[in-house]
């Protein structure tokens, strides 16, 4: 019973184990039947996760979908046609083979012995222990891994990577990785027009002057208000039928972009309820309230008149505010006895352009209007950019006149008054003229005046117009300013005129260097030398007819005169070969002698201190103007590096090799932004300080304001040829603010030295006179520090004397280079300059080349 039931368990555990063996082999011929077809289907997945089929159109999504299932289908009847299930003989070889039993000793459970092999005892016993031994191997039958082979069917392991694909997609598709399988096994077959939802966008764009963003309506409506001038525009799309515009009372139509897109623009003059309507259906609205353009508003914040510390200019205290800002500023005077006349109007300049709110003190020189001098009416009119103007309350005060110290000056300023009080009173004013005509000790000597009045009474009395009566004016004023002041401040004039007119020539000389700007230049120097001969020549004069009260020392002017001659003629010979930069630096020392010659006196008086003190602090404004300008510059050579353009070199005139834009262009952009963005607004603080301390803002700046903003916003948007347009006009209008700025604070604060563009200062206290007073009279200069008491004498230039001749002075400080050692230098100079044109040197190399021509 023990033997049966053993027997009977080691069978059931055969019958298990064959039917493993059974389902491995249906495994290892299943699995390469199913894998192509499931290949295909995952390669689907994968395009189905990443929501590709969708995006196809309706019928190609169809088409995508047939072959999917079609190819998947063959494959899998290729691979299923011809398989079997695995029988028990199979399944005794596949668990023999994975045991590792020799000799098939499972074909023995189920084979019998022939026949006669057991008839007897001993035969029978053998066949017992055979299959004994049999069932004995059947315990550690082991079924094994299943093999299905597919390594020699896909020798490039595709499977694998298609695994990693389908994977990496799902991750890629998350949460919606169901619906995108959905969507991608249900394509759409229709689509319709009218099936599209409707979409609606639409904002509302405000004037370029307010500076305002655009505004953004939401689609659910709400409460919007909006300047007056913006431009709405609306966009419907999703619908074939045409939607309308409703404001208020009136309407607007939509004009067509396609077959379900429509466009409405309108510009906003008043408010309402704007709705956007489709058929008897209200797609959007919106409450608007578009608030009106007020004028500017314009104010004296303190009472105009003369200016403060015996200064005769005019002061005019201005305050302004408007909502977007004011754009232009002016004053408006009129004679206060004869209000018909035009009016004198004078325009103020506003500090960075259009200001929402600003102050300021104009101080204007109107001296020499005809109705300095007489009562006015004023008011300020400010403007903004669409041309609305606010006006100020009337402020009445009398125009600051000059005083004048000759009697027949007094005299011809009072007839140019009335004429100005009464222009049809002609007879009056003859009389006058008439009256001054018979003062023979006056005028005995001054032929020119005589014949100059005769002339102006003339004038009156022949011709009729009302051009008459202003010329009349402008030669009293001359003939006036001509009894003042004498032939010192005639000459200075002169002299102040050819030497602006020399510079100006210069400098068209430097930028167009044609002949016929050098024989301008020339032209123009050789009057700067005569004007020099003649001023000289009146101060020499002065000196000698005012010795008690000016001692002067004729052989330091003498000397100061050669100086000037020498620089002058140094600088139109350079100019004439064409070397500009050397004809610069003779102008530029040329200028500073011609400085210092004016402001050259025994001391200063209180008045004179202040407007010093003044002077020197303009001159520190434009000595921050320039380096404004070299920053500006440094920027402008950024953008033509990074636009590739060829750049000059500004000491030799030949043109940079351009080289390619390397690094991150975007990020040095957005870093030359910054720096632009800072530069313009250290230069409207710059710009409020100038107009607070001469109450004046030169235009070059306000135009320099406008292009650093217009640089801004084109780095902003990565346009550098843009940028590099905006910022040399930058350069271009800050150099001729600066200019500017030195023209104001002499016309204020008196000449110094240092007040053009590129000039020094060395602070304006202790300036040496014509001499120094000594106790025996004597014209002598006094002893200064590092002279150890020897008395040595100065020249009206400071400087001992000596210095700048052309030849050695034994007691002469300063060393004349002989003409070897000139030579010597200027082939240095040349030839750092052509070193420094290499831009493709080291840039360490490069900034010491520049520092070296710095000393030239």
């Amino acid at each position: 019973m023990d033997q049966e039931t053993h027997a009977a368990r080691i069978v059931r555990r055969l019958q298990r184990r064959r039917e493993q063996a059974r389902a491995t082999l249906l495994f290892e011929r299943l699995w390469p039947a199913v894998w192509p077809p499931l290949g295909v289907l995952a390669a689907f997945a994968c395009l189905a996760l990443l929501g590709l089929p969708p995006l196809l159109p309706p019928v190609l999504h169809l088409m995508l979908l047939a072959a999917t299932a079609t190819a998947a289908g063959l494959l899998l009847w290729r691979g299923l046609r011809g398989l079997h299930k695995p029988d028990d003989s199979e399944a005794d070889r596949r668990l023999e083979a994975a045991s590792g039993l020799r000799h098939r000793p499972l074909a023995v459970l189920d084979d019998a012995p022939a026949h006669g092999d057991t008839a007897d005892a001993l035969g029978e016993a053998l066949w017992r222990a055979h299959v004994a031994r049999a069932l004995a191997q059947v315990g550690r039958l082991r079924v094994g891994l299943p093999h299905p082979g597919l390594a020699a069917r896909d020798p490039r392991a595709l499977r694998g990577g298609l695994l990693v694909a389908l994977v990496a997609c799902l991750i890629v598709a998350g949460p919606e990785a169901g619906p995108r399988l959905m969507d991608s096994v249900t394509p759409r077959l229709t689509m319709s027009a009218s099936a599209a939802a409707t979409q609606l966008q639409a904002w509302i764009t405000p004037p370029a002057y307010t500076d305002l963003a655009p505004i953004f309506l939401k689609p659910e409506g709400g409460q919007v208000s909006v300047p007056a001038g913006a431009r709405l525009v609306v966009n419907v799309t999703g619908s074939e039928a045409e939607p309308s515009l409703v404001l208020g009372d009136s309407g607007g139509k939509f004009r067509r972009l396609d077959a379900t897109s429509w466009q409405a623009d309108r510009e906003l003059t008043t408010g309402g309820r704007l709705s956007v309507r489709r058929g008897d259906g209200e797609l959007a609205a919106w409450d608007l309230d578009v608030v009106a353009d007020r004028p500017p508003v314009a104010a004296w914040s303190e009472p105009p008149g003369q200016a403060e510390r015996g200064r005769q200019q005019t002061r005019l205290p201005w305050q302004v505010s408007h909502d977007y800002g004011v754009v232009g500023l002016q004053a408006e005077m009129r004679l206060r006895d004869r209000p018909q006349a035009p009016p004198l109007v004078v325009t103020i300049p506003l500090p960075g352009g259009s200001q929402k709110e600003a102050h300021g003190v104009s101080l204007q020189d109107l001296t020499a209007h005809p109705w300095a001098g007489l009562p006015v009416i004023a008011h300020l009119v400010a403007r903004d950019a669409p041309g609305l103007t606010g006006t100020s309350a009337d402020a009445a005060f009398a125009l600051p006149m000059r005083p004048f110290r000759n009697p027949i000056a007094r005299a011809l300023i009072a007839v140019r008054q009335g004429l100005s009080l009464h222009p049809e009173d002609r007879k009056a004013a003859e009389d006058g003229i008439d009256a001054v005509l018979e003062q023979t000790d006056e005028l005995a000597d001054d032929f020119g005046a005589v014949i100059a009045l005769g002339a102006t009474a003339g004038l009156l009395a022949e011709d009729e117009s009302d051009g008459a009566v202003t010329e009349a004016q402008s030669r009293l004023w001359n003939l006036a300013l001509h009894f003042e002041e004498g032939d010192t401040e005639r000459t200075a004039r002169a002299l102040d005129a050819a030497r602006q007119a020399a510079r100006e020539a210069l400098d068209r000389a430097t930028q167009n260097p044609t002949d016929a700007n050098r024989a301008e230049l020339e032209r123009k120097l050789q009057e700067l030398q005569r004007a020099i001969d003649q001023h000289m020549q009146a101060l020499l004069d002065q000196a000698r007819r005012e010795q008690s009260e000016l001692p002067a020392d004729e052989n330091a002017q003498r000397m100061t005169e050669r100086d000037m001659q020498r620089l002058a003629e140094e600088a139109e010979r350079d100019a004439r070969e064409g070397r500009m930069d050397d004809a610069q630096r003779r102008m530029a020392e040329l200028e500073r002698m011609l400085d210092q010659l004016r402001t050259a006196r025994l001391g200063q008086s209180p008045s004179e201190r202040r407007n010093a003190e003044q002077r020197q602090k303009g001159r520190q404004q434009v000595g921050a103007l320039q380096d404004m300008v070299s920053r500006e510059g440094r920027l402008l050579d950024h953008s033509q590096s990074r636009t590739g353009e060829g750049q000059i070199d500004p000491l030799t005139g030949r043109p940079l090799p351009s080289a390619p834009p390397a690094g991150d262009t975007d990020a040095e952009r957005r870093q030359d932004q910054a720096v632009q963005q800072a530069l313009r607004r250290a230069l409207g603080e710059l710009m409020q300080q100038f107009g607070d301390l001469t109450g004046e803002v030169p235009q070059g700046l306000s135009d320099a304001d406008q292009a650093m903003r217009e640089a801004g916003h084109a780095l902003g948007h990565g346009q550098d040829t843009p940028a590099a347009g905006a910022e040399q006009r930058a350069i271009e209008a800050l150099q001729r603010g600066g200019q500017q700025m030195s023209e104001t604070l002499s016309r204020q604060f008196g000449p110094g030295r240092g007040d053009q563009m590129g000039g020094e200062d060395n602070g304006g206290e202790g300036e040496i006179g014509l001499g120094d007073q000594q106790g025996d009279g004597s014209s002598q200069a006094g002893t200064t520090p590092g002279t150890h008491g020897r008395g040595d004498r100065r020249d009206p230039l400071g400087r001992e004397m000596g210095q700048g001749n052309s030849g050695a002075d034994e007691g002469s400080d300063v060393k004349v280079p002989e003409q070897m050692e000139r030579d010597r230098a200027r082939a240095i100079q040349d030839e750092l300059r052509r070193r420094g044109a290499e831009r493709s040197r080291p840039e360490e190399e490069l900034q010491y080349i520049d520092r070296l021509l710095r000393q030239f």
